[in-house]
């Protein structure tokens, strides 16, 4: 009947309008795959058949089929958006049930396992600790806890190292001080005495003029007064003299007389070091300008000669007067006295250099300190020089058997006098020296540069030292007090103020020694002391060959850069997670052809971690030392191609180290196991020490600079869960804060051989049915599955234009429809109405 006709028409209609707008609800859907209905006519028949021309009996709806085009993908800031790029669903399970999505709109769980909206769990294939991907289905799970550290226990290091580099080590030769005399105890004048002679009966007061008069009639007869200057110096018993000739006349003071005196003998061609003036008690005087010099001098006249026609004047009286007998302060000349110094004696070295030509020749100073020799030796090519003086100030000066015997004396500060160097020390030393030491070592770095004390358990005596080789200079600034000093050759020397006040002017020098090193090629031809020898000689019999010592000469060491080649940093981590730093130094080695135990293309390669030597015990060193770690050195060694020769380069095994803390104290992670007690290749895996191996595979030795190639070590922190990473394959990475990353599995996709027959169950999401057949399930980008891409979205794929027309279409169907009925409705009202 057409009622029925229209009816299946506005059924069909009316699912047309939900399917168009069921579409146009989910537009903005993330996944969701638009619906379209698919419709068939109807027709009645019997079992004989109705005939060609049945009429149709309306329409019905066949089947509601899903498009599962790809939808535009929609990036976002969460790594765990995931889409599907072509074909493939993503497996979920909830309740029990596996269902398939195209939304990957995932997330955390509180637990870590990575789900979607609806609580529903991806499915994938989790890897194990080595990150080996399985190839069981399970829900995917973040372990958000944080990351288990890991142990270093293998180092990868790929390095080149520049063939260019030159040899940085040499051997030099070292020699001493070891002549007669040196660093012996030295007693004598704290302030020089100056040569001088005095006229002393010739005096007047400031602004007095002074008459000069010289004799009129002879014979002989003289028209002035000519004096004569002499200076008489050690070793030369001739006098050196000038003369100086005084023009008659009156003069306005002594210091006019002074400066005539001054004028006429510095004008000579070979003028006297010396000089007249006016001292402060008024009288003039005669000095020598070289303090501390023993040298004599005096004054006499020359003419007029007494006795005189004329009266004599009062200038030659005076000089005539001269008490040249009595020592002062009777007698008026003083012969100057040095200052007390360690008397070491001018001293010519001559050095021969590597090239043959002149050599260097250096004069040291008389009397000059070991540290003021050492320096000008240091200003030498090819030279290098330290210097230390030493001595000890006996708590006790010991007695002295006799005749006379002498007891012993105690080592007091009772005034608080004792000085050092110019500065004076307070401290008590009646019980011990240990205030005194104290007092020292506090000034070691201001007034007392350089020098230390400490106090000798053994006998209580304390020994002084001076770093820098400056002389030491021990005094008294009032009498009362002894002491006793020992210079490093075992010369005593006291100062008892007690018993002899007067030497409270005296005072003890102790003199240092000098060490000179001499680069290789550089050699000593010649050691004289300057004549005359007057004091210790430096240096004795340079041709005994004990007095020589070879030496290397920049030898490595991981503080000096300059006996490096190349340096480079790793860190390392100990059981506990803790980072350290691992200082590697490598070190060009010497080749000579002639010498069967070097080799060419040799390397040495230091290892230190934070700054300790991790290097096996020396079991043949004293207690304690044959305890101790040593510096880890190894050999490494290259072919003349430039790659590393793993023949005969040994295997580097880091077997000592300690892991220690910024207080340097263990902090309790694993300790070593050294080769001695068992350490051995391969490390064994877990760790049970802080072994841990180093390979340089794939190292060269080629002519560029230095560089690190490759660098990886096994080893890390404890780290936070920082991040994910996804990548197209569906691999799932866990980024850590301490640079680690982790593989934690991967997605899995699903794909089915009819599409059309999955079910839909709401929230974006299919069940399998026997028309989809079975879901084939693998890894993305594998056999026809699509790849992943992460941190998007796929967009709904519903085409909302299309949808609007759909849903005209509809309406006009659904109206036309309704008019049939109408229509069917007046023609039955008709048939009705017939009477």
């Amino acid at each position: 009947m057409s009622f029925n006709t229209a009816l299946s028409g506005i059924r069909a209609a009316n699912t047309d309008l939900q399917v168009t707008g069921h579409n146009i609800a989910n537009a903005s859907t993330v996944g969701f795959k638009t619906s379209r209905a698919e419709f068939g006519d109807v027709y009645t028949s019997t079992l004989l058949g109705g005939g060609s021309n049945t009429p149709g009996s309306g329409v019905n709806i066949q089947n509601i089929r899903q498009q599962f085009t790809q939808g535009n993908l929609k990036f976002t800031q969460n790594e765990l958006d995931l889409s599907v790029n072509g074909e493939g669903f993503f497996v979920v399970e909830k309740n029990g049930e596996r269902l398939f999505t195209r939304a990957g709109t995932f997330g955390l769980d509180k637990n870590g396992y990575i789900v979607n909206g609806t609580g529903a769990m991806l499915q994938g294939f989790p890897a194990d600790s080595a990150g080996n991907i399985s190839g069981v289905l399970r829900d995917l799970r973040v372990d958000v806890s944080s990351q288990d550290p890991r142990q270093t226990t293998a180092v990868a290091a790929s390095y080149n190292l520049d063939s260019n580099e030159v040899v940085l080590e040499t051997t030099g030769t070292r020699f001493s001080t070891n002549g007669t005399g040196i660093s012996n105890a030295k007693l004598g004048l704290k302030v020089p005495v100056t040569s001088s002679v005095n006229i002393a009966t010739l005096s007047a007061s400031a602004g007095t003029p002074v008459v000069v008069d010289a004799p009129t009639a002879g014979p002989p007869a003289v028209s002035a007064t000519v004096l004569q200057l002499s200076r008489t110096v050690p070793g030369n018993p001739t006098p050196q003299t000038v003369d100086i000739t005084i023009t008659p006349g009156t003069y306005n003071n002594l210091t006019s007389i002074a400066n005539e005196i001054n004028n006429q003998n510095f004008s000579k061609t070979t003028p006297l070091n010396v000089q007249a003036f006016v001292d402060t008690d008024g009288l003039l005087k005669i000095r020598d300008l070289a303090t501390g010099v023993a040298s004599e001098l005096d004054i006499t006249v020359v003419a007029p000669v007494a006795p005189a026609t004329a009266p004599v004047n009062g200038l030659t009286t005076a000089i005539n007067a001269i008490d040249r007998t009595n020592p002062p302060p009777v007698g008026n000349i003083t012969v100057g006295q040095p200052k007390v110094t360690n008397e070491y004696a001018s001293q010519t070295l001559v050095i021969q250099g590597p090239d043959g030509k002149t050599p260097v020749t250096y004069i040291s100073k008389y009397g000059a300190g070991a540290d003021q020799t050492a320096s000008e030796l240091n200003s030498l090519a090819g030279v290098s020089a330290t210097a230390r003086t030493t001595a000890t100030v006996l708590k006790e000066v010991p007695a002295v058997v006799g005749p006379p015997a002498v007891a012993a004396k105690p080592f007091t500060n009772n005034t608080g006098t004792f000085t050092l160097n110019g500065v004076v020390l307070t401290s008590d030393t009646t019980v011990s020296m240990d205030n005194l030491a104290e007092e020292i070592n506090k000034l070691s770095k201001s007034t007392l540069f350089g020098i230390t004390a400490s106090v000798n358990p053994a006998n209580g005596n304390l020994e002084v030292v001076s770093a820098t080789g400056r002389d030491l200079e021990f005094s008294f600034g009032t009498a009362g007090d002894v002491v006793g000093i020992i210079g490093a050759k075992g010369v005593l020397e006291q100062l008892d103020t007690i018993t002899d006040p007067t030497l409270v002017g005296s005072g003890i020098s102790v003199g240092g020694e000098v060490t000179i090193t001499m680069q290789e090629g550089y050699s000593l031809t010649s050691s004289q002391p300057t004549a005359p020898v007057n004091g210790g000689i430096m240096f004795g019999a340079i041709g005994d060959p004990t007095f020589y010592t070879p030496v290397p000469i920049n030898a490595f060491d991981p503080n000096d850069p300059k006996t490096f080649n190349h340096a480079t940093t790793t860190p390392v981590y100990d059981s506990l997670g803790n980072e350290h730093s691992m200082r590697q130094y490598f070190v060009k080695q010497a080749y000579d052809p002639a010498d069967p135990t070097t080799s060419p293309n040799h390397w040495k390669m230091y290892v230190q971690i934070d700054g300790q030597n991790v290097g096996d015990p020396d079991p043949t060193l004293p207690t304690p030392q044959n305890i101790e770690p040593t510096m880890a050195s190894f050999d490494v060694h290259f072919t003349p191609e430039g790659t590393i020769n793993t023949s005969t380069t040994e295997p580097i095994l880091i077997s000592n180290w300690t892991p220690i803390g910024e207080d340097g104290k263990p902090i309790g992670a694993l300790a070593p196991l050294n080769v001695l007690q068992g350490g051995t290749i391969p490390v064994a895996e877990p760790p049970a020490s802080s072994n841990f191996l180093i390979d340089l595979a794939g190292s060269t030795q080629f002519g560029s600079v230095f560089s690190v190639e490759e660098l990886d070590q096994n080893g890390y922190a404890t780290g936070r869960l920082a991040g994910l990473d996804i990548s197209n394959t569906g691999i799932v990475f866990a980024r850590f804060t301490n640079g680690e990353a982790q593989v934690l599995g991967q997605v899995a996709l699903a794909n089915f051989a009819s599409t059309d027959g999955l079910k839909p169950t709401g929230d974006t999401m299919w069940a399998q049915t026997f028309e989809s057949g079975e879901a084939v399930i693998g890894a993305p980008g594998s056999s026809q599955l699509g790849n992943i891409t992460a941190g998007a979205v796929e967009e709904s794929n519903v085409d909302l234009s299309e949808q609007l027309v759909n849903l005209i279409i509809a309406q006009r169907n659904y109206q036309a429809n309704a008019k049939t009925i109408e229509t069917a409705n007046a023609t039955t009202q008709t048939i009705i109405n017939l009477r």
